[in-house]
């Protein structure tokens, strides 16, 4: 199995923004107000620079991924140890994100079709697309599925425009400052620094001395369109309203009517989205499979899917309400990102360099 540098592209470029374009805008826009377009770019910044620390450490063990490079670190048991929580990750955000897709889809389009069901149907593609690709497989359909589903986010705003009022922009900075803008950038900065996976898949490429710069030109992308998002979505609802909104990207679509002849755009852009979210889910299955597969020395990496999947749709439909959900991104920012995304990453990077001085001493 073997990814090239345009399909890692791809694969980051892809289920970050599925997840960051319909989570981080209202959060955003409620602690900055007009100006969450400049915490998406301070969020950028951010998550660039931990995902080239991801991309740079993992291309500095080829083809080993995070399990293995860490047991050639620290040894077979603390480097196993030190890797569970992001078993506890991998597991968790696709059961949560399942659960944020099923019940969109239940509460705009499907109100009399239960949610366990909804969720059966993205889920079994995704088995499906791993089982049968792999990771190869994963990132041909990402190099299909990304470039559609960002024309989707390029047209969508195109469209908008003749909704847009300028003045709902200002004042620019003077209202929230730079404590405010700091604060709103912090979940979509987490949200992109989940290319934290950088430290599994980068092992799968022909060519690893390209992840860094095919990493951080997909951060690029990413923050380019949240930044578009974010601006628009205040150019159209305004501060006070698009802070309110469980889904303003989606609202800001539906707004669209262009002479009673251009309407229900928003049909179409959540169809092409489901395209990412089967990528989302089958990195993750992939990940959780193979990683395991690892940890516990089982050869056929593919046996701990029929494990690994029940898992996740399990835990979705054990989450009870809207209030959990809620609190995930909480958790996500303040714990998952410091320790996995942080900690973890600087600590093995610290061993490897302390262990290249002693090997030159």
């Amino acid at each position: 199995m073997k990814l090239s540098g345009m399909q890692i592209f791809w694969i980051i470029a892809t289920i970050e923004i599925v997840m960051g374009i319909w989570l981080t805008i209202t959060s955003t826009i409620e602690l900055s107000k007009q100006d969450a377009w400049i915490s998406m770019l301070v969020a950028g910044v951010a998550a660039a620079a931990l995902t080239l620390l991801y991309a740079r450490l993992s291309s500095l063990y080829p083809n080993q991924t995070l399990i293995e490079f860490s047991r050639t670190l620290m040894g077979k048991w603390l480097g196993g140890m030190i890797v569970l929580p992001y078993f506890i990750v991998w597991y968790t955000l696709p059961a949560v994100f399942l659960r944020v897709f099923g019940d969109f889809i239940h509460l705009l389009f499907l109100d009399r079709t239960p949610v366990w069901f909804i969720m059966i149907l993205p889920l079994g593609l995704s088995i499906y697309l791993t089982y049968s690709g792999g990771i190869t497989g994963i990132g041909r359909f990402a190099e299909i599925a990304g470039p559609i589903l960002y024309l989707a986010f390029i047209v969508s705003f195109i469209l908008n425009a003749p909704n847009v009022k300028w003045d709902q922009l200002l004042p620019v900075y003077s209202d929230s400052g730079w404590v405010n803008i700091l604060k709103g950038a912090l979940t979509p900065a987490s949200y992109l620094a989940e290319s934290f996976m950088l430290l599994v898949i980068v092992s799968f490429m022909h060519n690893p001395r390209k992840a860094p710069s095919r990493s951080m030109l997909a951060i690029g992308l990413n923050t380019l369109i949240l930044f578009i998002a974010a601006f628009m979505v205040v150019l159209v609802f305004g501060p006070n309203v698009s802070g309110k909104l469980r889904f303003p990207y989606f609202m800001m679509v539906r707004s669209i009517d262009i002479m009673n002849f251009i309407q229900n755009v928003d049909i179409v852009v959540v169809f092409i989205w489901i395209f990412g979210v089967f990528t989302k889910l089958s990195i993750y299955l992939f990940i959780t499979s193979y990683e395991m597969a690892q940890l516990i020395n089982i050869k056929d990496w593919r046996k701990i899917i029929w494990f690994g999947a029940p898992a996740i749709y399990i835990m979705a439909c054990l989450i009870p309400n809207e209030t959990i959900l809620g609190l995930y991104p909480l958790l996500w920012r303040s714990l998952i990102i410091p320790v996995c995304g942080i900690g973890i990453p600087l600590l093995l990077w610290i061993i490897t360099v302390v262990k290249k001085k002693a090997v030159n001493l």
